[in-house]
């Protein structure tokens, strides 16, 4: 992660680092410690990014060497280029639950489907069984 970018994006806000630490819900040491020492948890990336209004990807944008992200956090190399590994899993995690949900809805969806294509069948019937009555009771009065 590029710590060297959350000040010029607090001066190009207006942002001072007391009112940003009271937004993002940490101390100014504890901001100030993170920058230092090139650590910071994945959810107060989250909020950093939420109050700047810049996407988690932009702290990682000029950290490429050779086609490979590099990171201090764990491993320095990335098998995807475009995510740090710890992101990426948090992404994963989030795809499975929205791909599940999605998937809910796709069976009700589909259950529903079913219930109407019965009872316009059943509605089909009726008119059909209708018509037939009808002819009859015409061919009856004639």
């Amino acid at each position: 992660m590029n710590y060297d970018k959350i000040k010029p994006e607090l001066e190009k806000r207006g942002i001072v680092i007391k009112d940003f630490c009271r937004r993002i819900n940490i101390t100014e040491q504890g901001l100030h410690q993170m920058i230092r020492n090139r650590s910071m948890k994945v959810e107060v990336l989250e909020r950093v990014s939420e109050v700047l209004a810049v996407p988690i990807s932009y702290w990682f944008d000029d950290l490429e060497k050779d086609g490979k992200v590099f990171s201090s956090v764990r491993d320095p190399h990335i098998d995807d280029y475009s995510v740090p590994f710890f992101i990426k899993g948090k992404i994963q995690k989030r795809i499975d639950s929205v791909t599940s949900e999605l998937n809910k809805v796709l069976k009700d969806l589909a259950k529903t489907m079913q219930m109407i294509q019965g009872n316009n069948e059943k509605a089909e019937k009726s008119e059909d069984s209708e018509e037939a009555v009808s002819t009859e009771e015409t061919a009856s009065e004639e």
